[in-house]
């Protein structure tokens, strides 16, 4: 059996791209002809740029930002799991399959400290999040669940989009983050 290759770094951004992934940030939908005049390129340098951030990963798609309320989805809750440490691991993919299939979860995060995982919830009911946590208990795997209900968002940024400076630049760069 071969070895898989190594990974190799990935190709750090230039500042040219980086202004490029903040531009397409604030506005993923702008024209290539309108982001060559504001990046002093030709329409094809930043087509070709565009391709390649997206080949690369950097770029991982367009999206529009859809308000949950909107869709009557106004039940929002972060569920903390922790794993009985004695199942079998096809358990835990259970789990996880379980999770990352169901569309009211919006994310899951293997964590570190007590809890295993962090699922996001978007759903109409309470009684939604419980039949989710009820579909996870039918595993079997499940040692404990936490569930925190969204009261309020505060603030809310999604993603990475738009970007502010302090995130595109890197260490130690003007308006990079200094320690």
């Amino acid at each position: 059996m071969q070895a898989a290759p190594a990974l190799s770094p990935p190709r750090p951004l230039d500042a040219t791209d980086r202004r490029l992934v903040m531009a397409l940030s604030r506005d993923g939908r702008r024209a290539a002809a309108d982001l060559a005049k504001e990046l002093g390129l030709s329409r094809q340098a930043v087509t070709d740029r565009i391709r390649d951030l997206e080949r690369r990963g950097v770029i991982r798609g367009y999206r529009a930002d859809i308000d949950p309320a909107a869709l009557g989805l106004g039940v929002r809750a972060q569920v903390r799991i922790s794993l009985d440490g004695s199942v079998a691991r096809h358990k835990e993919r259970d789990v996880l399959k379980r999770l990352t299939g169901h569309p009211m979860v919006r994310s899951v995060y293997r964590v570190s400290g007590e809890d295993c995982f962090v699922a996001e919830v978007v759903c109409r009911r309470i009684e939604d999040v419980s039949a989710i946590l009820g579909e996870l208990k039918a595993t079997r795997a499940i040692q404990s669940s936490r569930t925190a209900f969204v009261l309020e968002a505060v603030m809310e940024k999604g993603l990475l989009g738009p970007l502010e400076p302090e995130l595109v630049e890197p260490e130690g760069k003007p308006g990079g983050r200094r320690s």
